[in-house]
């Protein structure tokens, strides 16, 4: 997991987007390539981890998931094998896009450890799993944390505990999808200031302008759910990016780094060069006499700048023309006595 200085690491979230198939998986990782995503990112898990057979669907996953399935059935349907895990990896690996999973229990994480991921995500739900934190400590990967739901001290907590890794912050608000108001991009500059780490963005809203918005805030990583259709069935297909969405939010990212540019203030030399196109000269506004002094009555600024420059148009006020010059004419150095 490489990330550079100057762009913004972009993560295809797939999570459970692929719906248990494991062919729309495999089109998932080829359309976040073909998007310009950096890595996509999957969910492995053991069912009994994220649900019960009595666990309830909130509001808004009523509305999003099958009214047939409870979220038990949903998370078992969702399952792969390792053999589908490794086909996957190499897959991502072929196409030069790193391969990353969110980890939630002791079993997907030795799952995981076969499959060779980029990295480890810590999703917002686990930020107070401190089993689960204390065993990725002991992993030599870099680690992606979502800060949703979490409070400071909860933060600060997780990263005592994974002190001795390379650790990334991800603000998120766990809310699906997240209302404009309560995106709350400033919180990634705190996140940053408090805990002296590299920041980045969980996307859980609607469209791209939160993606885009936090990459110009600078933004080290964006996760965004991933899907080939917002409008599927399933829990997050209507707050995911389409191959459209992930490919405007990937070249913003490539074109940002190269729009902030290095802060100079001094012009670059291939803008120099237009100075004498767009700077103005000064030029006889009315005939001039030889002798005759130069005065605001007789002289002008104007472009282009291809004689004495409109900044020394006070310097040579008063002073006298060496010679007869006609109205319009640029005047020289070697026209002032």
């Amino acid at each position: 997991m490489k990330i550079k200085n100057n762009k913004t690491y972009i993560i295809a979230e797939i999570g459970i987007n692929h719906e248990g198939s494991f062919s729309c998986a495999k089109k998932l990782i080829k359309k976040a390539a073909e998007s310009g995503a950096d890595a996509v990112k999957f969910q492995i898990f053991k069912p009994e981890t994220l649900a019960s057979k009595m666990s309830k669907k909130t509001n808004d996953q009523k509305k999003r998931i099958k009214k047939k399935e409870d979220l038990f059935q949903m998370w078992k349907r969702m399952e792969f094998t390792l053999s589908q895990w490794k086909k996957l990896k190499t897959l991502s690996r072929k196409l030069k896009i790193d391969f990353i999973s969110s980890i939630f229990d002791e079993e997907s994480l030795k799952l995981s450890k076969k499959i060779n991921l980029t990295a480890y995500k810590v999703a917002s739900s686990d930020l107070t799993d401190v089993k689960l934190l204390k065993d990725l400590s002991l992993q030599k990967k870099n680690i992606i944390i979502s800060t949703g739901m979490g409070s400071l001290n909860d933060i600060k907590k997780a990263l005592k505990i994974l002190r001795k890794r390379k650790v990334y912050l991800l603000h998120c608000v766990s809310l699906y999808p997240c209302p404009t108001n309560l995106i709350n991009l400033k919180r990634m500059e705190a996140l940053s200031s408090r805990f002296n780490k590299q920041v980045g963005f969980s996307d859980h809203s609607i469209g791209v302008s939160a993606s885009l918005a936090s990459i110009s805030m600078g933004a080290k990583i964006i996760e965004k759910h991933f899907t080939l259709n917002k409008k599927m069935k399933g829990a997050d297909h209507s707050l995911s990016a389409d191959p459209n969405d992930l490919k405007i939010i990937s070249e913003f990212a490539n074109k940002f780094g190269v729009l902030k540019g290095n802060g100079k203030i001094e012009p670059d030399k291939s803008e120099k060069k237009m100075r004498k196109f767009f700077r103005k000269s000064i030029y006889a506004k009315l005939k001039i006499s030889k002798g005759e002094r130069f005065t605001e009555k007789n002289i002008v600024c104007r472009r282009p700048q291809n004689s004495i420059k409109s900044e020394n148009y006070f310097k040579i006020i008063k002073k006298r023309s060496n010679k007869d010059i006609l109205i319009d004419q640029p005047i020289y150095q070697n026209d002032i006595k």
